[in-house]
């Protein structure tokens, strides 16, 4: 009777733990989805950045989308754990040199081609970008020559290598305490450098892999280590990013009045309303497939190419001499016409390869 009962104890609590492991993959995939959805969204928040909402509407609007790029790094970080695990380090390192490499080609390539049809010298453009100082700032302040905003790129490839080199002397926590003072140095020689020191300074100099990568990278690692999405309360969350994208308003409202709105990206309310956004999405339960698809396929290339279709647009709706009206419309017809060409390129790859 005893092993009988032995017997219908040890099912059972193999049945608990069975139930346990399929209630946490399943809180997983969701916790995966929801990030897709982000960053479905955090890359049509960098198209507005490049191509902005017109007047003072857009204008703000724009201060809100500064999150955008602090998020991707946060999402970098926050799955940097499962990374180490799979001990697929060198792997990601590589996936993301290559995509470097590929698109700095693409807008080499492009580049070319515009200066072909505006009957520019191919010849001067080459010697303007391929100098000591423009490959200087590519390599040591990831400020591509080719197109400006492929700087993330290079920040991220930074990143990586020097967590893994970190983590080879087992001295991580280092770039954990570097957090406040990398953060602190973007604000003060950004965005606040006009009321701190009466001036600016190239923008180069902190929206690198040093002052927005690494703090962003490891603060979304240690929300994943810390396990903040469990600890934190949503409806508070929800609170404080109210709270901090009026305060973010408020604060370019300040600065722009006392002429002091410096071009740099980051405002104080920036970086709080990121941090807040991002768990509160670990949080939640969204349910949007096609958001999360765009989010998972195609978010990277979204953010590598749109630039090209800003280009292409400006220069027909100017021709055809619509400009007034596609202004208001503009990020949106940007984002979806990238991507409808990554999704038609994508169908010709799978196509070419069952052939």
């Amino acid at each position: 009777m005893r092993k009988e009962d032995n017997l219908e104890q040890s099912r059972a609590e193999q049945s608990r733990a069975e139930q346990s492991r399929a209630e946490q993959s399943r809180a997983e995939q969701s916790r995966a989805d929801n990030i897709d959805i982000l960053k479905a969204i955090c890359a049509f928040l960098i198209v507005c950045i490049h191509v902005p909402f017109p007047g003072k509407v857009g204008a703000y609007f724009t201060a809100l989308t500064r999150v955008a790029v602090p998020v991707f790094f946060m999402i970098t970080g926050y799955f940097y754990s499962d990374t180490v695990a799979q001990h697929k380090e060198n792997r990601q390192i590589r996936k993301i040199l290559c995509l470097v490499i590929e698109a700095n080609m693409i807008f080499f390539i492009w580049n070319i081609t515009l200066g072909i049809l505006r009957r520019e010298s191919i010849t001067s453009y080459m010697q303007s970008i391929f100098t000591g100082k423009s490959i200087l700032k590519f390599l040591v302040l990831n400020e591509s020559p080719l197109a400006g905003h492929l700087w993330y790129l290079g920040a991220i490839l930074y990143v990586l290598v020097i967590v893994l080199l970190m983590d080879k002397f087992n001295c991580r926590k280092i770039l954990y305490y570097l957090i406040p003072i990398l953060l602190i140095a973007d604000l003060t020689f950004g965005k606040y450098s006009l009321l701190i020191f009466y001036r600016e300074f190239p923008y180069i100099l902190v929206r690198n892999f040093l002052c927005v990568g690494i703090p962003f990278f490891c603060i979304g690692n240690l929300i994943r280590e810390k396990r903040c999405s469990e600890k934190w309360n949503r409806k508070m969350l929800q609170v404080l990013i109210v709270v901090f994208t009026i305060t973010s308003l408020a604060e370019r409202f300040a600065l722009v009045n006392a002429g002091l709105n410096a071009t740099r990206d980051h405002y104080l309310s920036t970086i709080f309303l990121a941090i807040c956004l991002f768990v509160y999405t670990l949080k939640s339960n969204w349910h949007n497939k096609e958001l999360a698809v765009i989010g998972r396929k195609y978010s990277t290339w979204l953010y590598i190419i749109h630039p090209i279709f800003i280009t292409a647009f400006s220069m027909v709706v100017g021709k055809l001499g619509i400009k007034s009206i596609y202004r208001y419309v503009a990020p949106i017809v940007v984002y979806c016409a990238t991507l409808v060409f990554l999704i038609i390129i994508q169908k010709v790859k799978i196509v070419t390869k069952s052939k």
